[in-house]
């Protein structure tokens, strides 16, 4: 009787064992309810998922790491010459739209006025330094050398409101613009400038500075996703998201970003109190680059990187961020741990459904998922349930009244009813969950489960369909 025991106990264990080696699902029937529940095996597996991960340079095709979000810097000289003359087509072949395009990478987009470099140099227009007066700083300093202009001046906030207008015609209706980020004002458009005891560069109070975030808001709000460098009153009123350009470095993410968005803070350029934006990951995305390349990616420091991750909410991470490494270098189980950290990561811990069900009625389908990312998805992508006949056909379809940017970092449960179409033939089968992506109406986010079909759906179970009445 022991020895049968074991026997049964080690049949267990071997089948449990090969249910986790092999990915197969379980499978649990409850006959109180008629009811028949899936559990698909979840994956470990790094999912170059959409508007998350690593975020390259635009500008070059040399990547090595998985990626769906490409950074594009624009400075206004390059973008308006001329007067009144935008130069969009260059911008967009420098950029590389159309290759990113074709391969599914979104952009994030930033105007810069003023980006220090190796040498001296202006980032805004020629015509526009003359109609300022050249007011503004000429600065050679440590980090490098450019033009701060003068952001109190009346002539420069009006071209800049025209110029953002110009930009939101062109791509306020783009899907392909992911995200804009708030530059404009101050080094790399990251909203300060050098100010200490060395160099003091002058920054714009509130109420200029207000000034260029409100040309964002008023032509960019409604359809792209706002991004500022750090907490403001306008970014707060206006549901943005904040970006953090010295992820990785204890002192600016935890000490700095983190503190900011909690607590608020008092700002060191002009003295003004900014409040706290606590909840802003919610709704918008937490994102930024490294504060270098590689050093946070090592093993002495890859445990505080994902510490500084999980604590602020981040869903991308670039263009300064190794996207460049060989895969399978010294570097690669940590770049791997990092890209499953950060964003969203949809797990489907169970699907449970009626075993049977009539032609013409409707499956009760209920879902249990787990997002084990740190933060939501952040576009209104609808969520489908399908059936798919033995040959894989989809035969029935319904979109979920589900909205999936309420899947926050935890659990939560799904319930909808599939229609069944009346002349459906008896037989079994399949239930599919998808999301999908509203360009190509055809399935756009990765799961972490197996059961992944070749059009991007996941098989979840099946059920019976019996003749209706």
């Amino acid at each position: 009787m022991r020895r049968r025991r074991l026997t049964m106990i080690a049949v267990i264990c071997l089948v449990a064992g090969l249910t986790s080696l092999f990915g197969y699902r379980y499978i649990s029937a409850d006959r109180t309810t008629d009811r028949v529940a899936y559990m698909p095996a979840e994956t470990d597996q790094v999912l170059a998922n959409p508007y998350m991960g690593f975020v390259v340079d635009a500008k070059y095709d040399d990547a090595k790491q998985p990626f769906r979000l490409a950074h594009a810097n624009l400075t206004w000289r390059e973008l308006e010459p001329d007067k009144g003359k935008y130069a969009f087509d260059a911008i967009e072949k420098k950029f590389n739209f159309r290759l990113w395009k074709e391969r599914g990478v979104k952009l994030v987009m930033r105007v810069v006025l003023d980006y220090p470099r190796e040498t001296s140099h202006m980032d805004i227009p020629d015509w526009l330094y003359k109609e300022i007066g050249k007011s503004g700083e000429w600065y050679d300093t440590d980090y490098g050398k450019g033009f701060s202009p003068d952001y109190n001046s009346p002539v420069l906030i009006e071209n800049h409101e025209r110029l953002i207008r110009a930009l939101s015609e062109r791509y306020n209706n783009d899907p392909q613009i992911a995200f804009v980020q708030l530059g404009s004002i101050g080094h790399w458009g990251e909203w300060h400038t050098r100010n200490d005891d060395e160099v003091r560069i002058p920054f714009p109070k509130e109420r200029i500075s207000d000034q260029y975030a409100g040309h964002y808001v008023r032509y960019f709000t409604t359809n792209k996703h706002l991004m500022m460098r750090r907490p403001h009153e306008i970014a707060l009123k206006n549901g943005m998201g904040l970006f953090n350009d010295a992820f990785g470095k204890r002192e600016s993410t935890v000490d700095g970003f983190l503190r900011w968005y909690t607590e608020g803070y008092t700002s060191w350029l002009t003295g003004e109190k900014e409040p706290a934006m606590p909840d802003f990951w919610t709704k918008a995305p937490s994102g930024g680059e490294f504060a270098s390349e590689k050093k946070y990616m090592g093993d002495s420091s890859i445990e505080e990187t994902l510490r500084q991750a999980r604590l602020t909410h981040v869903s991308m991470m670039g263009p300064n961020a190794p996207a460049r490494e060989k895969p399978g270098g010294p570097l690669q189980s940590n770049i791997d741990r990092f890209l499953k950290t950060i964003g969203y990561r949809f797990v489907i811990a169970k699907a449970s459904h009626e075993k049977e069900a009539k032609a013409g009625d409707r499956l009760n389908v209920t879902i249990s998922l787990v997002n084990r990312g740190v933060a939501p998805f952040y576009f209104s992508w609808p969520f489908e349930l399908s059936l798919a006949d033995s040959n894989g056909v989809i035969v029935a379809k319904t979109t979920s009244e589900a909205d999936i940017r309420q899947w926050l970092p935890g659990e939560r449960q799904v319930s909808d009813k599939l229609p069944i179409p009346s002349g459906l033939k008896p037989g079994e089968y399949t239930v599919n969950a998808a999301i999908l992506d509203p360009e190509t109406g055809k399935p756009g986010v990765d799961f972490a489960i197996d059961g992944r079909r070749a059009d991007g759906r996941y098989a979840l179970g099946t059920v019976t369909i019996i003749p209706g009445k």
